[in-house]
């Protein structure tokens, strides 16, 4: 059994990191989707522990996947300038195949959570909250930053 934790540390606190982050934005998409404005309360009222735990997961993801992303694109370029190749393109298939399964998985899930959020805030309109909106607008700048990446790699010669 030890052995087992041992050579599964990383994917079980990996594991563990993202079950939470899916578990808490559920609750919040959850608390919002399902709110129906009441007098004078446009929006719902989220615990305070809510709010502080989905912005620092939705943060530290977007952060992880993004340094995760630029520094593998710079080991592809580094790998191909020292193998004499024109570290000017960077293959997009290189990169992918270089990343690890946990990254791949937190991008997948981030980019899941963040669309949901999107389409809430999007169709929900004042009764989203200041969160919904600020995790929607990170998400569209990671889209934007990530897209960047995907078409500055894109090969266009022969």
């Amino acid at each position: 059994m030890t052995d087992f934790l041992r050579r599964q540390i990383f994917n079980i606190i990996a594991g563990v990191f993202l079950a939470v982050f899916v578990f808490v934005w559920s609750a919040v998409l959850l608390r919002v989707g399902t709110w129906v404005p009441t007098g004078d309360l446009t929006a719902p009222e989220l615990n305070g522990a809510l709010v502080t735990a989905a912005g620092v997961l939705a943060t530290s993801l977007s952060s992880l996947t993004a340094s995760a992303l630029g520094f593998t694109i710079s080991e592809v370029k580094r790998d191909s300038a020292n193998a004499g190749e024109s570290s000017a393109v960077v293959s997009p298939a290189e990169v992918a195949l270089r990343l690890s399964g946990r990254v791949i998985v937190a991008i997948m899930v981030y980019i899941t959570m963040g669309l949901l959020v999107l389409v809430l805030w999007l169709f929900k309109g004042q009764a989203s909250t200041d969160l919904i909106g600020a995790f929607a607008l990170s998400l569209l700048g990671w889209l934007v930053g990530a897209a960047g990446v995907v078409f500055q790699t894109e090969n266009t010669g022969p």
